[in-house]
């Protein structure tokens, strides 16, 4: 029933309209070029406003008046991968591509989405075009060092980190993840360093200050890592690995008690981390309380049936606790599993044959 009031109500406006005098004249159609500059300009204003959908509507309307409008295909393509969209954003970044082949932008959205599809060689290629079509875009640069970097090539991924801080000196990530590639090259005073610029150009990108924590533990400035294990937690303290990182520091240190109260945090964030169950029990054996040290190895154990070191870490106790044959049966499957002291340890407490 509506829907004929309306028709009717129309029909009737009309009607007045054609026998009216009046004095102005018709707007004229938009030629189908600048309506389609006029659609887009609205789509990118809708896109700033973060209104993906209706930016959709306007790339579409675009692309109907022009179907061979590249840069609508890329800002709808830009759109769709902010939506998630990764599929259709590779499709309309290929139509981009195939339009204007000489741009980088094109590229480098496609790469980013590809990746986000777990293609990660095709994302690589799409930022090596764009590094090629424009070199100075540290972006391009970056994200192909962090793909080499996950891939393990430590190298490529540095001389790639290298070229965007090149681009753009003032970018932190960047400067962070060529740390990262440095420590895993073992070139950690260079690290260190590459982690303190991160934090100078942007101070709380705090995964710089934990990584140059856990590169100064590495490279045997206990006191260094200290500090900055204490600078993250005063100002982050629900990350269980720092606390533990930070427990097996004080445990180095010798500060066994310090260590314990490290490991307790961390497995009151996290009761199934099994590194810190075994760490306290291993800071146990230090304090000389045995009981508590098998309990804590034991809960590792239950958590990770694979755990070498915790079985390692269980027959000490048990072997402190005179439990020999169970301190035996536990160094045994540590060495089944991998770690050859077990053995020893058994050889050297006379633990039978098998």
């Amino acid at each position: 029933m509506l829907k004929n009031i309306l028709a009717v109500t129309a029909l009737v406006c009309v009607a007045s309209a054609a026998h009216a005098q009046v004095d102005t004249v018709r707007a004229t159609t938009l030629p189908p070029a600048q309506l389609a500059e006029k659609l887009y300009n609205s789509g990118v204003a809708k896109y700033n406003q973060k209104s993906y959908r209706a930016a959709i509507l306007d790339f579409d309307k675009a692309l109907a008046a022009k179907p061979d409008f590249a840069k609508a295909y890329y800002n709808r393509a830009t759109t769709r991968y902010e939506l998630k969209e990764y599929q259709p954003a590779v499709q309309d970044y290929d139509q981009a591509i195939k339009l204007d082949p000489n741009t980088f932008g094109p590229y480098f959205g496609r790469g980013q989405a590809r990746e986000a599809l777990g293609q990660s060689a095709e994302a690589e290629q799409d930022y090596s075009k764009a590094t090629e079509l424009k070199a100075d875009y540290a972006p391009s640069w970056y994200y192909r060092g962090a793909l080499r970097f996950e891939k393990g090539n430590y190298q490529e991924a540095k001389a790639d980190f290298d070229q965007a801080i090149k681009a753009d000196p003032a970018y932190a990530y960047a400067w962070h993840d060529r740390g990262s590639a440095q420590r895993q090259l073992n070139n950690l005073p260079a690290a260190i360093q590459d982690y303190s610029k991160a934090l100078s150009l942007q101070p709380e990108l705090l995964p710089a200050l934990l990584n140059r924590a856990a590169t100064k533990r590495r490279a045997g400035d206990l006191k260094g890592a200290m500090q900055d294990y204490n600078d993250y937690l005063s100002k982050k303290q629900d990350n269980a690995l720092a606390y533990t990182n930070r427990g097996a520091t004080r445990f180095e240190q010798g500060d066994f008690k310090g260590a314990v109260d490290d490991f307790s945090k961390a497995i009151a964030l996290r009761a199934d981390y099994a590194y810190a169950w075994n760490n306290r029990a291993a800071a146990y054996l230090k304090l000389e309380d045995y009981a508590k040290a098998e309990a804590d190895a034991s809960k590792a154990i239950g958590l990770n049936a694979q755990y070498a070191e915790a079985y390692l870490t269980r027959g000490h106790a048990r072997e402190m606790l005179r439990h020999p044959d169970q301190a035996c049966q536990d160094w045994r499957k540590a060495a089944e599993l991998g770690l050859e002291v077990g053995n020893t340890y058994a050889s050297n407490s006379g633990c039978g044959a098998q």
